[in-house]
């Protein structure tokens, strides 16, 4: 199967999730986040404010937030082709329409790498090695292949988003935790 064929299937069965089953799906994915042993040791976690057609996050931004973490979320600078992570602060104010309209924090303090212990990675798909399907831009794979990074790869979606198998190159970096409605999985760890 290639990228594109995937990317159709996911989108296919994205659009019949009915808006209940997403909602429901987002809340349960949203409470096994947070009992994640990953989080909870976390002090610092990279998240993502999701697109229209993925798990809720703002929920789980703000439960990370009140437990007392330091939330970072991805900034893209298209121009260098390139995502760094950025310190959120306020959710009801700092946000502002980024790249692809996602909204990222507004002239917030870059946060390295190094610094991030968990980051919950969006995908178009993922299957159950952990291997993902992005939407093509390579950012995430970008920013995890970074000297110093070491944070725990976590992906979120709907089980609707899991296939069989996903197609991948060696530049593209699985998660080593997967969660959906459905529960949490452990990905099998590549050998280097």
């Amino acid at each position: 199967m290639e990228k594109a064929e995937a990317r159709e299937q996911v989108r296919r069965r994205l659009e019949a999730l009915t808006p209940e089953r997403r909602r429901d799906a987002s809340a349960r994915i949203r409470k096994l986040v947070a009992d994640l042993s990953e989080l909870q040791r976390a002090e610092t976690v990279m998240l993502f404010v999701s697109l229209p057609d993925e798990v809720y996050t703002l929920p789980i931004i703000t439960d990370a937030m009140a437990a007392g973490k330091r939330v970072v979320l991805p900034k893209v600078d298209r121009k260098r082709k390139v995502m760094d992570a950025r310190l959120l602060r306020d959710v009801e104010h700092d946000l502002v329409p980024g790249v692809f309209g996602i909204p990222e924090p507004r002239d917030a303090e870059i946060v390295a790498p190094a610094e991030v212990d968990l980051v919950l990675v969006p995908a178009r798909g993922f299957d159950r090695q952990g291997n993902r399907l992005g939407r093509g831009g390579g950012y995430y794979d970008h920013y995890m292949a970074q000297s110093g990074f070491h944070a725990t790869r976590c992906g979120i979606a709907f089980a609707a988003q899991v296939l069989d198998e996903i197609p991948h190159t060696p530049h593209d970096l699985p998660v080593e935790v997967l969660i959906t409605e459905e529960g949490v999985l452990t990905c099998p760890t590549p050998l280097p």
